[in-house]
């Protein structure tokens, strides 16, 4: 025990006073550091904290949100609805069998973290025809054809085709269709724009297709805040190897000058990480 105490009070001893405010400055400066540390967690926390707030507040809109439209310089239809936004981490039953929907009908078989966007359009369309050119084969004295075709072009992506083929056999007061085929197709064009106007988000589309409507459309963009979390530098231990020439104090308390290389442990916070 007196072995101990001989020895502190020699280390004691070596320490000269201008060595005790080296030290007491280096754990000054630490304890600020430290301080900076806490208020810059302190401030991640509380823009966390308002992130979640004002996702939840825009979805609570999105909910009550009806479909607003309009019209761009061509006269189409353009139809906005604002959009969802879910944390992939923190989704509720009711989310993930909406989300899972979306899986299933797309076969979206990667994980839902590597999904950013969810799209859904319902449109309904107007039409009408008129006028179709008609072709009237006569087999024999018992048996016509009636060939039915009618074709709108607007542009590339958006046109109707409607195709029919009627089989009447003569009866003894009137004709009786004895075979039928109809075929209606359709190329529609979408144009789909997802807005960020400070923090909401929204949905716009429309397309050039005459006449067509937008029933209901749904936009949900998923995030990863964990993901993102672990972007943010963190302050922490580390050790450090250092060479260099300037001015060094050793323990006599003498300042030589002259090349120094250094190894120690260092303590940084993440405003002054790179």
């Amino acid at each position: 025990m007196n072995n101990i105490i001989n020895n502190i009070r020699d280390f004691k001893s070596k320490i000269s006073t201008t060595m005790w405010v080296f030290i007491g400055f280096i754990v000054l400066i630490l304890m600020l550091l430290q301080q900076c540390n806490l208020n810059s967690s302190l401030k991640q926390d509380i823009k966390n904290i308002k992130t979640v707030s004002e996702r939840e507040i825009n979805n609570y809109n999105a909910i009550k949100d009806t479909i607003k439209f309009e019209r761009n310089k061509n006269k189409e239809l353009v139809a906005a609805k604002l959009a969802y936004e879910y944390d992939v981490n923190t989704l509720t039953n009711e989310n993930k069998k909406i989300i899972n929907d979306y899986q299933n009908s797309l076969n979206l078989v990667s994980d839902i973290k590597k999904i950013n966007s969810l799209l859904k359009v319902n449109i309904k369309t107007r039409d009408s025809i008129i006028n179709s050119n008609l072709t009237i084969i006569n087999v024999n004295d018992s048996m016509s054809i009636l060939k039915f075709n009618d074709e709108k072009n607007w542009d590339k992506y958006n046109w109707r085709r409607f195709y029919s083929t009627i089989n009447l056999s003569k009866g003894k007061d009137t004709m009786i269709v004895t075979n039928s085929s109809f075929v209606f197709e359709q190329g529609i064009e979408l144009k789909v724009a997802i807005l960020n106007d400070k923090g909401v988000k929204s949905l716009k589309i429309t397309s050039p297709y005459p006449n067509i409507e937008f029933t209901n459309i749904e936009n949900i963009n998923l995030v990863n805040d964990k993901l993102n979390q672990k972007n943010e530098k963190k302050a922490g231990w580390s050790i450090g190897v250092g060479i260099g020439y300037g001015l060094n104090l050793t323990p006599g308390s003498v300042i030589n000058l002259g090349p120094s290389v250094n190894i120690g442990l260092l303590w940084s916070p993440k405003w002054l990480r790179f």
